[in-house]
């Protein structure tokens, strides 16, 4: 994939002898979301028109293309978002951002009230794993998935712990305004990722309390 500035660009700016401009984080922010938004296109063109793979039934092919198309749209709407709102970065329109918030909003009386259940019981896997990987101010949510799906039980009484994807816990979360950022893991992989202040937050720890 090509990224900008590349070398190309150097080149053109040393040949015409001007100064680099600095980079705008809101412009990063909208073509970021842009690639995201076309490679998931992609990859669900890509999911609709494969033949079955072996061993892999019509059912698990149409969840597959399910989940893509759920991430597909949040990623579509975070685009529109960034387009339609001038003066928010990237981290202020995640915060605000209610697209999956069908369950009404908070008050600030509500903010430091536990979630209630059985989603709560799915904060409390969530921050145990926080716990076990040492407290890191983020987690990836391929990683977060892959940690979930080795606990027995039900997931918000949606789907079984084994059976999560990262389209399937993303939905689970957002309710509680917790979805995922671009966001420089402390292994250096910048994925999309799950904060641990969100999650605390979610579940009622308010640094104002």
């Amino acid at each position: 994939m090509t990224t900008f500035p590349n070398f190309l660009d150097t080149f053109a700016t040393t040949l015409l002898g001007s100064k680099p401009w600095e980079e705008n984080p809101r412009h990063r922010d909208i073509l970021n979301a842009f690639t995201e938004v076309q490679a998931l296109e992609q990859r669900l063109l890509t999911a609709m028109t494969a033949p079955p793979q072996p061993g892999t039934g019509a059912v698990e092919q149409l969840e597959a293309c399910t989940d893509l198309l759920i991430e597909r749209l949040a990623a579509g709407r975070e685009l529109s978002l960034l387009l339609s709102t001038p003066c928010l970065s990237a981290a202020e329109v995640a915060a605000a951002d209610d697209v999956w918030a069908t369950f009404g909003t908070e008050t600030d009386e509500q903010c430091c009230q536990e979630p209630a259940e059985p989603t709560a019981g799915l904060l409390d896997a969530c921050i145990k794993i926080f716990a076990e990987l040492g407290h890191p101010h983020a987690v990836a949510s391929a990683d977060l998935v892959d940690a979930l799906r080795h606990l027995p039980g039900i997931a918000g009484n949606r789907w079984r712990y084994s059976d999560l994807t990262q389209a399937r816990l993303a939905e689970l979360l957002a309710p509680h305004g917790m979805r995922t950022r671009d966001i420089t893991l402390p292994d250096g992989r910048r994925r999309k990722s799950y904060s641990r202040e969100a999650l605390l937050t979610a579940m009622g720890v308010c640094s104002s309390c």
